[in-house]
């Protein structure tokens, strides 16, 4: 269901050379069996390092509210995306890559990331896997909450992801988000 980080890193390596914008979708979510495909695809621009630590962080309080396993596979992915020569392809810090994700029971999951975007836009796919209630109920949640700190864009079914104007030349906007301890999911 999830792409390995070597799997992300060779990804990269291959399209490397094609100065496009990658879907999420397509890169992400493609060893996806198809119960597991996903409804829903949202896209954010987090501004800077702080709004990565607060999105995993939201991520991370989400999925242990509703019982579900967080994964953090950037700093993994960081490193693969060196050790192919990938980093230089892409053009950028490979530690700014974002590799995140929840998983549940049943298949349903949350599969988030930033290959091929700029480096503090992200998009999250969702997939129902067996119980598509619990699902929804979980994506619901999520994007309220997301949506209360950034403006969370809704992709349209079948259209992949693309740089947000907003989050283009890396954009560094100021994060002023409260501790996530203080977060209500």
């Amino acid at each position: 269901m999830f792409l390995t980080a070597h799997s992300f890193a060779q990804s990269a390596f291959r399209l490397g050379r094609m100065v496009i914008p990658l879907s999420i979708g397509v890169i992400l979510f493609s060893g996806c069996a198809k119960r597991d495909e996903t409804y829903l695809t949202v896209q954010m621009c987090v501004h800077n390092q702080e709004g990565v630590k607060h999105l995993k962080d939201m991520m991370r309080a989400a999925a242990d509210a509703e019982n579900l396993q967080f994964v953090d596979g950037s700093s993994e992915t960081s490193e693969n995306l060196k050790a192919t020569g990938a980093d230089k392809a892409l053009k950028r810090d490979p530690a700014l890559a974002i590799n995140v994700g929840i998983k549940g029971t049943g298949g349903t999951f949350v599969m988030g990331g930033n290959l091929g975007l700029p480096p503090y836009q992200v998009a999250l796919g969702f997939g129902t896997g067996s119980d598509p209630a619990k699902a929804h109920q979980l994506s619901n949640r999520l994007v309220r909450l997301l949506s209360a700190k950034w403006d969370v864009e809704t992709v349209p079914q079948g259209k992949g992801v693309f740089p947000m104007e907003s989050c283009e030349n890396g954009a560094q906007g100021t994060s002023e988000f409260p501790a996530v301890p203080g977060t209500q999911y």
